[in-house]
């Protein structure tokens, strides 16, 4: 009866309350001038716009405390929160990956309890929890009159000790500040559950207390039955649980209330939207687009080859690019024309790289060449190229075309060669440096070591980069460790030792020592035209691993997939210093024995991006360090912001076992642009991954810079013309 009571008088109270509410959104039969219409369009966008504020549960999942809603946060929205539910602790990540998809991670704390197979160092008793929520209608989807279901799953891999799936429904009440939820689950969650959130101030004229929300929850965790349950856990005098939350600076979430009758619990959680930010500060030391002096002259008497083309080069570098080469020749047709090399060292779009080289061009480019061949390289391989003829260049100075336009008249090409300077005359010309000193921190983390739940160290990379010979890129990078606390780390799981040969699992040994040349190596590339590009690379490559590679990619203009073989040999290195192990040790049980070794991986790429999401999925057919062979898998989204998150799993025929199941190499990664945090637009980027386990099963080494990545993000365009 309580469960018939509870379904019927939600859907009840959901069509009572609508019938009240006012949705006449229609126009109005004329309009009588713009202002109007202008009022008209603004009133859609707050009425779109208006919701009431998003809470979080003490997971940071959608939800009320225990209990999850349907609703989610915007794409791109990442948070952190620790969380006071006694006797348990959380530490909880968010990732909202789309509109309709929420990925959370808890790391849960037995307060009282400490880990007996772990030992006394590691402290209290812990486990990992992963989470997933899909939306499977929301008010954006065009029915708002409906309330919005989700289904989701709660700690899905791993031990699964507070595994619950469930349904939930939840409507919101604009026009009288109400939230109602109502769902039901299975296993932890256990049968029906329901919360109503209430948000009195919300149009109030008084800041801080229009986000201050109240709420009741039934709380449907089986506590009293629950076969992982903190024995503390267990004790419940209600399932009702009453609280507030309260959000301030739309970044900052507190969360208070009573848990299972018996108790208080709390949290604080922090949540930006980093996916579609422009960034924390505006971008005020990147220059305007080039506007003045214009200089159409013709090249001549008045304006010298050599004129023009130092003027150019100064343009363009103050623009945010480097100028290599500009030669005048001819075309088929044999009329003149420019071929201008680029190195774009500032900017992350596609377009802005277009329209500031159209700026240049429009306002600098004689009016007796007939177009400018602009080929962007990076890496040491020339990428693509635009074509810019001077009658719409000229259309455009006047204002006749606009940038838009050009994604069209101008748009992606294969690079063209360079010109033979028999065929041609040199306006300018300079050599990439020889070297070029980089710095930046380093930061590694290491979870669930028997010493210690986290372990880290702290320091920092630098070391010279650049060509030799103009063509060659090398790399030679140090690293010093200024703080670490790994030092006591074992090399070998106790637990769960890896059976086959260790390519990765002793990788600890290689940073208990604070210096270390990471990488040392020399690389060519080259672009061999219609869509082909190859490199060839040698020397170390990592800290564990170095050899010689090559690459072969096939990855036309305006094409969203591309296809590629890379092959490998490569040897272990020594823990120190700059030799090479000759033999490798393979466990038997926990007995080590040493094998020899060196390393032949090689894979067959299969690249495809689905650029309506910015999804990029490539596939890995071959063979791994550890000789095993199989595919791996990798799937990733690109923000608006720049910001990059995705996922890697890998199936072979090796057999790792973990916790008595075979193990498959998995993780997570992200690189996040630089500029984000900067007021200026700057290429560079800063990553992290994490795999589940550190196995040698799925592994890879590093093999220089690969051309996909270098191609990818040259060629990135938030929203092409073309797919």
């Amino acid at each position: 009866m309580r469960v018939a009571f509870l379904a019927i008088s939600f859907f009840l109270l959901s069509f009572f309350l609508f019938a009240e509410e006012d949705f006449d959104l229609e126009l109005p039969s004329q309009v009588p001038n713009l202002f109007d219409d202008l009022n008209t369009v603004a009133k859609v966008n707050r009425e779109i716009n208006d919701e009431l504020p998003f809470l979080f549960n003490y997971q940071l999942q959608g939800g009320y405390f225990a209990m999850p809603s349907a609703r989610m946060a915007k794409a791109g929205t990442f948070g952190f929160q620790y969380s006071y539910e006694n006797p348990y602790q959380l530490y909880n990540l968010l990732f909202q990956l789309f509109d309709h998809l929420e990925l959370t991670g808890n790391y849960w704390l037995y307060t009282g309890i400490q880990d007996v197979t772990l030992g006394e160092k590691f402290g209290t008793f812990t486990d990992r929890a992963a989470n997933v929520k899909l939306a499977l209608l929301q008010k954006q989807d065009g029915l708002p009159e409906l309330p919005e279901f989700a289904i989701g799953v709660n700690d899905f891999i791993g031990t699964m000790r507070f595994t619950s799936w469930y349904i939930v429904a939840t409507q919101t009440f604009l026009k009288y500040n109400l939230e109602l939820s109502l769902g039901w689950g299975n296993d932890r969650i256990k049968g029906f559950f329901g919360a109503l959130a209430y948000t009195p101030f919300r149009k109030s004229k008084i800041p801080f207390l229009k986000d201050l929300t109240f709420a009741v929850e039934y709380d449907a965790n089986d506590y009293k039955n629950h076969r992982d349950e903190h024995p503390n856990a267990r004790q419940v005098k209600s399932p009702i649980n009453v609280g507030v939350h309260y959000k301030f600076l739309d970044f900052f979430h507190l969360t208070a209330s009573t848990i299972r009758g018996v108790d208080f619990a709390g949290s604080a959680a922090i949540t930006y939207n980093i996916g579609e930010t422009k960034g924390l500060f505006p971008k005020i030391y990147d220059p305007t687009p080039y506007v003045a002096p214009i200089d159409n002259e013709p090249i001549g008497i008045l304006r010298t080859k050599k004129e023009l083309g130092q003027e150019l080069a100064y343009a363009f570098q103050e623009q945010g690019f480097e100028t290599y080469t500009i030669i005048q020749t001819v075309n088929a047709d044999q009329k003149d024309i420019l071929w201008i090399k680029l190195i774009n060292v500032r900017y992350r779009i596609e377009d802005e790289v277009r329209n500031r080289i159209l700026h240049v061009l429009s306002s600098l480019i004689p009016d007796n060449i007939f177009e400018a061949l602009v080929v962007i390289e990076a890496d040491g391989v020339p990428v693509h190229q635009y074509r810019f003829r001077t009658p719409e260049l000229m259309r455009f100075q006047k204002g006749l075309i606009g940038e838009k336009e050009f994604q069209v008249v101008a748009p992606l090409q294969e690079a063209s060669g360079k010109p033979s300077i028999y065929d041609g005359a040199v306006l300018y010309r300079r050599k990439k440096s020889i070297w070029m000193l980089t710095f930046r921190p380093q930061f590694r983390s290491y979870w669930g070591s028997a010493s210690g739940k986290f372990k880290y160290d702290v320091g920092f990379i630098s070391g010279p980069q650049g060509y030799l010979f103009d063509q060659i890129y090398y790399d030679l990078q140090l690293s010093y460790i200024i703080s670490s606390s790994a030092s006591d780390i074992g090399d070998k799981d106790i637990l769960n030792p890896s059976q086959i040969v260790n390519v990765r699992s002793d990788s600890i040994r290689y940073v208990q020592t604070p210096f270390h040349v990471v990488n040392g190596y020399l690389q060519k590339s080259w672009n061999l035209g219609s869509g082909f590009f190859t490199r060839l690379a040698g020397g170390y490559f990592e800290l564990a691993y170095g050899g010689v590679a090559g690459e072969l990619l096939y990855y036309p203009v305006q094409s969203n997939w591309a296809v590629g073989f890379e092959v490998a040999a490569v040897w272990k290195r020594k823990f120190n210093g700059l030799g090479f192990q000759r033999k490798v040790r393979k466990l038997q049980g926990i007995q080590p024995t040493y094998i020899s070794y060196w390393g032949l991986q090689y894979f067959m790429d299969l690249y495809y991006e689905y650029k309506p999401l910015n999804l990029d999925f490539k596939v890995s057919f071959g063979q791994f360090l550890a000789w095993d062979k199989g595919v791996r898998l990798n799937a990733a989204r690109t923000f608006p912001s720049g910001l990059r998150v995705g996922a890697w799993y890998t199936f072979t025929n090796a057999k790792d076992i973990v916790n008595g199941d075979r193990y498959h190499d998995k993780g997570v990664f992200f690189s996040l642009p630089l500029d984000i945090f900067l007021n200026k637009s700057s290429r560079t980027r800063i990553g992290y991954s994490m795999a589940a386990w550190l196995r040698d099963v799925g592994a890879k080494a590093a093999t220089g810079k690969e051309l996909y990545q270098t191609i990818y993000f040259e060629r990135y365009n938030q929203n092409p013309v073309f797919y």
